[in-house]
């Protein structure tokens, strides 16, 4: 099953796959359940469209994410885990470029405030972490356009060749550099000062990687 050794470290809980067809043949729905003492619950959801070589590219959707699950006395935190980081690493080598991953992160309220005040993707907490995974460019679909569509999702892409992503990480560094200088102008006061800081510390840590080693 799809990613299933990113979930190897679970020690105290248990993780069932079930599988269920799509809407087409080349689309399939997998159903991650996260168990304690023989009960399971629903932890996200993972919908894979294999894709229609030459005309339309494989993509996978992440959606219906708990941030906790809670049995009883007991609670499994996926958000801000190992298992969380494992499987974004897993699904981006799971995707060739040109491949397209979307993940609902309403889950993930770091984010959804981040993507609420304008930060860029890149340089919310998910959307980090989906750029040290490979992926160059970004969008919010804060508004789905349809019922069909899910809730609010991060779309991130890999670039198709060096060319693009060359293209994609200049834009990306240049947006780090004005957030470096924005925090300039916020007081102590300011109800969004911590996501701001740490917006700004990751727009550091992009200048001083991505940024520096390919002269952005």
């Amino acid at each position: 099953m799809l990613c299933k050794e990113a979930f190897e470290s679970l020690s105290e809980f248990e993780l069932k796959i079930v599988r269920k067809g799509g809407r087409f043949p080349e689309e399939k729905t997998l159903e991650y359940l996260v168990g304690y003492s023989g009960f399971y619950s629903r932890l996200l959801v993972i919908k894979v469209f294999d894709g229609r070589p030459p005309f339309y590219r494989r993509w996978v959707e992440v959606f219906s994410v708990r941030p906790h699950i809670i049995f009883n006395s007991k609670v499994y935190t996926f958000i801000h885990s190992g298992e969380e980081k494992k499987l974004i690493e897993c699904l981006s080598n799971y995707i060739s470029p040109g491949e397209r991953l979307f993940i609902e992160y309403v889950y993930d309220s770091e984010t959804l405030k981040a993507l609420e005040m304008g930060i860029t993707p890149p340089l919310t907490r998910l959307g980090y972490i989906l750029l040290e995974n490979g992926f160059t460019w970004f969008k919010d679909w804060y508004f789905p356009e349809g019922f069909m569509e899910g809730g609010p999702k991060l779309q991130a892409e890999k670039p198709i060749d060096e060319k693009a992503r060359m293209r994609h990480l200049t834009e990306i560094c240049s947006t780090a550099r004005e957030y470096v200088e924005k925090i300039k102008d916020f007081t102590l006061g300011n109800p969004y000062l911590e996501i701001w800081m740490k917006t700004v510390q990751r727009a550091k840590n992009v200048l001083t990687t991505l940024c520096r080693n390919h002269s952005l």
